[in-house]
């Protein structure tokens, strides 16, 4: 019985020693990352152009594998007879079919804003139709748009099928509801069919819905928030407005944007239930970096809903980075950065537990323009895609539910890019850093917010004490086996139990009930059935005590 219990505690005492070993070093993988860099105070526009101070090292070039996740497959011949402008959204509809946000002929560069923000609105608005709708084979369903939008930025469309649009000139964002983005359907397949006239108005004074949309043949927002060509940082006007991400319950969020660095946070009604974000501490003309907190913006750029997380993903774009917040309160989570994607992400999507996100050119560094996919839990970069070679400057990203479609959209190439991903396969390339706020709110889903960054370290460690703990104990069981054999086979095992059989009989004769019960029952008569000692053949082999032969001396002694 000791015997098992000495097993059970070196067992466990193995076991714990190597879970806190793997622990141990799980805790040192844990580091912070922050690029010691300044950038000049002058305006971001999506083409970058700035004069600004080269602070590149030696160090900036960094080695990156040119390896693309042959897991994910681009398709390039989607879409590639259509022509756009710069390409600024896109966004996958709940029917699978995608739409393009772009900006026809008009260009943003650094004459586009004056130095209060301002659009000059004579330019008037885009003529040719900004939003195209298409099917997984790349074929046009829809298209529309045309003299409603002046400057195009972001694209969602929600799960129920409305589209949420974000317009940096206007520095507005606008709703299209999903009934009458069918009904423009109806309408182009009705104007492509060769009816007859008569049965055409017919159809259509059935329905006097359908009477504004002829006259006009455009949409009417449900929804405007915003001043037009009004910046500001109040909760009526915003400045330059970037994405807009959306709750199944109907509350939305806005990022807000190039000029104001905050996130606005609205219910259904359009009603503003939250707000944060800041710009960074200015010193001089430069902004410092020793001063970037989670809640320091440099361009708010993107955004990304994961609902069963209850978290809400920021690409902030100029600080090279993707931080998530908790959905419910606005709380940091968890900051995900790494040298290999560098100091500029425009875009960021979310599907199954993975970040899908585009970095874009830097002049400080020496970096790959493509896609890359993260796990959001342990912050590892799992894939890295791209059109064959790397891309130019891609400005968003989207991804289907399942992860097993992805685009991306060129804004100076104005090209469209679909990639097919094999969900079921999956490549590991290098670690991510994971910046967490110990502090945080609870969230009220599973915070994952403590898996270690080894991706799986504990998991094999564990394994590793089992299968360790096992084949010592089979070792144990099997040298008792044999000690226990070897000892049956010399006969030891028979001379203990005789002995401890003497031992007990032994004690039993001196017990005092036994001893009375003889006294009384045999009346004293014990020499009698004693054989005759000169008869030789009725003599006992066992040794006789001198207690047998004078039982009442045997009894004075146990009773005195």
């Amino acid at each position: 019985m000791h015997l098992q219990y000495d097993i059970g505690y070196c067992i466990s005492i193995l076991f714990i020693l190597n879970f806190a070993k793997a622990n141990s070093q799980n805790y040192q993988e844990k580091t912070i990352h922050l690029f010691n860099k300044k950038f000049n105070s002058n305006e971001y526009s999506d083409n970058d152009e700035r004069d600004r101070e080269s602070l590149a090292s030696e160090d900036s070039e960094i080695s990156v594998s040119d390896t693309f996740d042959k897991n994910i497959v681009w398709k390039s011949q989607w879409a590639s007879n259509i022509k756009f402008g710069q390409i600024s959204g896109v966004s996958i509809d709940p029917n699978g079919n995608i739409g393009i946000f772009h900006r026809g002929s008009r260009v943003w560069d650094r004459n586009t804003f004056d130095n209060t923000n301002r659009f000059d609105r004579n330019e008037g608005p885009i003529q040719e139709k900004t939003i195209v709708l298409l099917d997984k084979l790349g074929r046009k369903l829809l298209e529309w748009g045309e003299n409603m939008f002046y400057l195009p930025h972001g694209l969602t469309i929600d799960m129920y099928g409305n589209y949420w649009i974000t317009d940096v000139a206007l520095h507005q964002v606008f709703k299209f509801e999903a009934k009458d983005i069918a009904r423009m359907k109806d309408i182009t397949k009705l104007k492509k069919r060769q009816y007859n006239t008569k049965i055409q108005k017919k159809m259509f004074l059935n329905n006097h819905n359908f009477d504004p949309l002829l006259k006009n043949n455009t949409l009417k927002p449900s929804m405007i928030l915003g001043e037009a060509f009004e910046p500001g940082h109040d909760e009526k006007r915003f400045c330059k407005p970037t994405a807009v991400a959306v709750e199944s319950n109907g509350d939305f969020f806005v990022s807000d944007g190039y000029c104001n660095s905050r996130i606005i946070k609205f219910n259904a009604k359009g009603e503003i239930i939250l707000q944060w974000g800041r710009h960074w501490k200015m010193d001089g003309n430069t902004y410092d970096l020793t001063y970037l907190s989670s809640n320091v913006f440099n361009i708010p750029h993107a955004l990304a809903l994961a609902s069963e997380l209850n978290l809400l993903f920021l690409a902030d774009r100029e600080n090279g980075r993707v931080l998530s917040f908790f959905a419910t309160n606005g709380t940091f989570h968890k900051e995900y950065k790494h040298s290999i994607i560098g100091e500029r992400i425009y875009s960021v999507a979310y599907a199954r537990e993975r970040l899908y996100l585009v970095n874009g050119p830097d002049p400080n560094y020496k970096i790959r323009i493509r896609g890359f996919i993260l796990d959001v839990n342990s912050g590892n970069i799992t894939s890295q895609f791209g059109p064959r070679q790397d891309m130019n400057r891609p400005h968003d990203i989207a991804v289907s539910e399942n992860g097993s479609e992805i685009y991306v959209v060129e804004l100076n190439l104005r090209t469209a890019y679909q990639f097919f991903q094999d969900i079921n396969t999956s490549m590991q390339i290098g670690n991510s850093i994971v910046h967490e706020n110990p502090h945080h709110e609870p969230a009220p889903l599973t915070d994952r917010d403590i898996n270690n960054l080894s991706g799986g370290t504990t998991t094999a460690t564990l394994v590793l004490s089992l299968v360790t703990a096992a084949v010592i104990f089979i070792a144990l069981c099997i040298a008792i086996a044999a000690v226990v054999a070897r000892c049956q086979k010399r006969g030891c095992l028979l001379i203990m139990h005789k002995r401890m059989r003497w031992e007990s009989d032994k004690r039993e004769n001196f017990r005092l009930s036994n001893l009375l019960e003889n006294r009384r029952c045999k009346n004293f008569k014990i020499m009698e059935k004693r054989p005759n000692p000169r008869d030789f053949s009725k003599l006992n082999t066992e040794p006789e005590t001198s207690e047998d032969e004078y039982p009442e001396n045997s009894f004075t002694k146990v009773i005195s």
